[in-house]
């Protein structure tokens, strides 16, 4: 791939040039946006139903049914939102703080006895009454609420089978019959598991695409601007893609935003 096509417009696709030589020109000014402002508009993506019920202000709105357990969240991480980093600071709150701080650590594959160091750095810089996480476990706990967990699953140490749904009671293999749990010196079992499989549930990851305003029309794209003229561009151009449309006819009603 050329690093300097940044223009998809050598496949079929009729550009203004002048147009695309401003663009050009704008892309390479990043805007200036506050952290602050991205924060709250991830957590409108997150919880859209909560936050068009808090609102609502005209009397024939009706409130969306929504979750207690997720309303409650939502709470705790708005409260979050709002609160200052310190008493006086304007530039970061509590939640703008953690999310810039996790996305350097993952930006940069930092260790989390590295992100611990530094965060208990940063937080003997700031003012004595600042509301920093003191490590990455307290950080991770403000962002829980945030959804796209895992959910850690049992597994046997020479991956023969998963203890999950109706194996998830059983303490043994039922292949090897190999311990599911590790074993103490005197040959006890203590429930720590051999081995653990993190499952990264797709669905809710799905349901945050489509929610957000930013993804959302990206999602969309294959079937709204595609240029569809029997020419091999994109994966849905492909004999599979489209019998996978035919099969599922209800999969291509695309939702109002």
């Amino acid at each position: 791939m050329i690093e300097t096509y940044s223009i998809w417009n050598l496949h079929g696709e009729q550009l203004d040039h002048t147009s695309s030589s401003n663009a050009t020109r704008m892309d390479s000014v990043e805007p200036i946006v506050d952290p602050n402002d991205q924060v709250m508009d991830i957590l409108q993506d997150a919880f859209p139903f909560a936050s068009t019920n808090i609102n609502h202000e005209r009397e024939d709105d009706v409130p969306t049914p929504i979750d207690s357990a997720e309303f409650e969240q939502y709470e705790k991480l708005l409260k979050n939102a709002n609160q200052e980093l310190y008493p006086g600071c304007e530039s970061f709150s509590v939640l703008t703080a953690i999310v810039e701080l996790m996305h350097g650590k993952i930006k940069y594959r930092m260790s989390n006895l590295c992100f611990d160091y530094f965060l208990g750095v940063f937080k003997r810089m700031l003012p004595m009454d600042n509301c920093l996480p003191k490590d990455y476990k307290h950080a991770q706990k403000v962002l829980n609420g945030l959804g796209l967990g895992y959910e850690k699953i049992h597994a046997c140490k020479n991956n023969c089978m998963l203890f999950y749904k109706e194996h998830e009671t059983l303490d043994t293999c039922l292949i090897r019959n190999e311990s599911r749990f590790k074993m103490t010196s005197q040959n006890r079992p203590i429930k720590i598991p051999q081995k653990v499989m993190r499952y990264l549930p797709l669905k809710p990851r799905l349901q945050q695409l489509y929610m957000s305003t930013h993804t959302a029309t990206d999602m969309r794209w294959h079937k709204e601007k595609r240029v569809d003229d029997d020419v091999m561009r994109h994966p849905a151009d492909g004999e599979a893609w489209k019998e996978f449309d035919e099969r599922s006819p209800s999969l291509l009603l695309i939702p109002e935003m």
